[in-house]
C-alpha cells in the first residue's frame, strides 16, 4: 500500500512513524488513519525509495500494489481528501488541471515511475496491481458498484492501456451470476483492455462459506479464467484464511484444477531469450536410472523433467538447485515391464523462458523428440 502512513489498529504513533518523522507528508483521517499525501513529490519519492530498498537488498520475484490508493471514502466518514492546501499550492505555481483530475495525475505518474525504475534496476522482476474490480459503472453497461475512478482517484484503465505492468488481478471477488457484479463479465472487459498482452491473473473471492457450493463456485471460476485468458492462465486467491479454515475448499482445489505441476507463463515482453539447455548423462544401476544433467549457464531457475514410460509423456518441476533426479527403470522389475524409455530435461528462467530439448532414448541413442509428444506443463495451472 504505497500510501498509507498507519493503520487505526497499529497501535500507538511512535516516534520511528513517517506521521512523526515527516509531519508535512501526511494527514489523518476521520477514522484514525494516516495518509501520506499522493500528491506531494516527497510522498512519492518515498514510497519509490521504500521500493527500490526492497528491490535491491532482496532476491524477489516482484512488487505487488493492493487497491489502496486514495482512500475509500468511508475511511474519512464520507468527507474529502484533506488535501485543500496541496491542490492550492498547485494552483498557485499555474496548475490548470481540476482537482479530480489533479488526484489521478499524481497516481498516473507515481504507477509509471515504479514500472520504469523497477525495469532500470532489475528488469526481471515483475511489478504487478490488483485494482479494484470495478473500473467504473458502466463497463461494460451491465456493471455498477463503486467507481474507484472518482473515488480512488485510480485510472485503473490507464496503466493496463500503457503496459505499465507486467501482471494484472482486479479484484473480482464476486459470484459468477451476480449479474450487476458477475465475474465472467468483468474478467471479460479487462481482458479487452489488455492491449499490451500481459499476465492477467484475476482475484477471486473463496470465502463464500465452506460448502459444496463454495467449492463449485471456486473451482468454476478458475476454469472460467483458463478458458477466457488462454494464454496467461493464473488465478490469486483472496485470501489464505478461508483455505485454512475450510479445508474442503483447499482440497478439491488441489485434486481438482490444482491437481498438476504448473509453471508461471513466460514473459516474453522481459526477456525474449531462452536459456541453455542442459547436457543429460544417464546412469544405471539395477533397477534405477539417475538422470545428471550440466549446464554451462547461469540463469536457470527451474528444470523441467520429460520422462515417459508406456507411451505416455509426465513431467517432473524441480528448483534451481537440482541437478540430478532417479527413476525406476521398469516399473514391474520382475516381469521388466512398463519400462522407463525416454527422459528429456529443460531449463526455465527467471521470466519463464523455457530452453530446448535434451532428450535421452534409454538404452539407446539419443532421438529428436517431436513437439507435440512431451507434456509442456506451461500454461496448465500457474495459480498461486
Amino acid at each position: 500500500n504505497p500510501y498509507r502512513a498507519h493503520h487505526s489498529t497499529g497501535g500507538k504513533v511512535t516516534d520511528a512513524s513517517i506521521v512523526k518523522r515527516h509531519p508535512e507528508m501526511v494527514v489523518e483521517l476521520k477514522n484514525g488513519m494516516w495518509w501520506m499525501d499522493p500528491s506531494k513529490k516527497e510522498t512519492q519519492d518515498h514510497s519509490a525509495a521504500v521500493v527500490m530498498d526492497i528491490l535491491k537488498r532482496y532476491d524477489i520475484d516482484g512488487i505487488h500494489f493492493d487497491d489502496y490508493f486514495y482512500p475509500y471514502a468511508s475511511y474519512n466518514k464520507n468527507q474529502d481528501f484533506p488535501d485543500a492546501a496541496s491542490y492550492a499550492e498547485y494552483k498557485k505555481t499555474g496548475g490548470e488541471l481540476a482537482k479530480a483530475d489533479w488526484r489521478r495525475d499524481g497516481v498516473n505518474k507515481f504507477v509509471e515511475r515504479i514500472y520504469k525504475e523497477i525495469k532500470a534496476e532489475k528488469p526481471q522482476v515483475k511489478f504487478g496491481i490488483s485494482p479494484f474490480g470495478i473500473y467504473r459503472p458502466g463497463y461494460p453497461k451491465s456493471i455498477a458498484g463503486l467507481d474507484q475512478f472518482t473515488e480512488l482517484y485510480a485510472d485503473a484503465r490507464l496503466w493496463l492501456n500503457e503496459g505499465w505492468i507486467d501482471y494484472y488481478s482486479p479484484q473480482l471477488y464476486w459470484k459468477i451470476n451476480q449479474t450487476k457484479q458477475s465475474f465472467p463479465v468483468l474478467l471479460g472487459w479487462w481482458e479487452n483492455e489488455n492491449n499490451h498482452k500481459r499476465h492477467l491473473w484475476p482475484g477471486i473471492n473463496i470465502d463464500f462459506g465452506g460448502d459444496a457450493l463454495n467449492l463449485d463456485e471456486t473451482i468454476n471460476q478458475i476454469m472460467l479464467t483458463r478458458g477466457m485468458t488462454p494464454n496467461s492462465k493464473g488465478t490469486l486467491h483472496w485470501s489464505i484464511g478461508p483455505l485454512l479454515r475450510y479445508p474442503n475448499i483447499a482440497a478439491g482445489i488441489l485434486k481438482g484444477p490444482y491437481k498438476d505441476q504448473a509453471l508461471v507463463p513466460e514473459s516474453p515482453w522481459l526477456n525474449p531469450v531462452l536459456p541453455e539447455a542442459p547436457e543429460v548423462v544417464i546412469q544405471y544401476s539395477g533397477n534405477i536410472v539417475k538422470v545428471n544433467w550440466l549446464t554451462t549457464g547461469e540463469d536457470a531457475f527451474k528444470w523441467v523433467i520429460y520422462y515417459k514410460y508406456n507411451n505416455t509423456w509426465n513431467y517432473k518441476i524441480l528448483d534451481r538447485n537440482a541437478r540430478s533426479f532417479e527413476f525406476l527403470r521398469y516399473m514391474n522389475a520382475a516381469a521388466k515391464k512398463d519400462a522407463l524409455t525416454h527422459i528429456g530435461v529443460t531449463a526455465i528462467d527467471r521470466t519463464g523462458n523455457q530452453s530446448d530439448f535434451d532428450e535421452k532414448v534409454i538404452d539407446g541413442k539419443p532421438t529428436a523428440i517431436k513437439p507435440a509428444e512431451k507434456t509442456v506443463p506451461l500454461r496448465s495451472n500457474p495459480e498461486f
